[in-house]
C-alpha cells in the first residue's frame, strides 16, 4: 500500500518554472489527478474550505452518476455547462477544457465525488473512460499552470488513484 499523499500537496497547482523540486515532482501533470479520501460526509464537504484560495470546488453525487447520462447531467449542473452541451464524450471533454468560461478563471478546479462507489455502477465498463477523461483534463490544465483534481470519497478503486490524507 502506498503512503498517503497530504491533501494540500495533492491539490497544489502544477509547478511553475523555478518552483521547489519537491513540489514540482508531486504537482506536475505526471502527478496524480485522482485521489481517494476515506472520510465522512462532513469532512468531505470541508474540502471546499481546505482547497487553496481561489480554487473552484464542486461536490457531485455519485448516486446521480450511475450511468454515463448521469455523469453528463451531474457535471453539467455542477460546472454550469452551456445549454448546447451535447451530452456525449467529446462534448464532455470539450466542456472540461472550457471551465474558465463557465466558472471564471481560477488557479484550480476540484471535483469532489460523494459516495464514489456508486459512480458508473450501472455502466462499469465506462469507469476506465471516466478516469482517463479526468487525467486528460488534468494534463490539459497543468500545461496552463492550473490544477484539476478529482477527490473520491472512500477507498481507492484502482492503484492509479492516490490515497489521500487530511492535513
Amino acid at each position: 500500500m502506498s503512503k498517503p499523499v497530504p491533501l494540500s500537496q495533492f491539490l497544489a497547482r502544477p509547478a511553475a518554472l523555478g518552483a521547489a523540486p519537491m513540489v514540482a515532482a508531486v504537482s506536475r501533470s505526471a502527478g496524480p489527478a485522482l485521489g481517494a479520501l476515506a472520510v465522512d460526509a462532513a469532512e468531505l464537504s470541508s474540502l471546499r474550505f481546505r482547497a487553496p484560495s481561489g480554487y473552484r470546488v464542486r461536490e457531485l453525487r455519485a448516486a446521480k452518476m450511475r450511468s454515463l447520462a448521469g455523469v453528463f447531467d451531474e457535471f453539467a449542473a455542477a460546472f454550469q455547462f452551456p445549454y448546447y452541451f451535447g451530452e456525449n464524450k467529446d462534448a464532455f471533454d470539450e466542456c472540461l477544457r472550457d471551465l474558465d468560461d463557465f466558472l471564471g478563471e481560477a488557479p484550480g478546479y476540484v471535483v469532489v465525488v460523494r459516495g464514489s462507489a456508486a459512480l458508473l455502477a450501472d455502466a462499469p465498463s465506462e469507469r476506465e473512460w471516466f478516469a482517463r477523461a479526468m487525467r486528460d483534463c488534468a494534463d490539459y490544465w497543468a500545461k496552463r499552470q492550473i490544477a484539476f483534481r478529482v477527490v473520491f470519497q472512500g477507498e481507492p478503486a484502482s492503484p492509479r488513484v492516490a490515497v489521500l490524507a487530511l492535513d
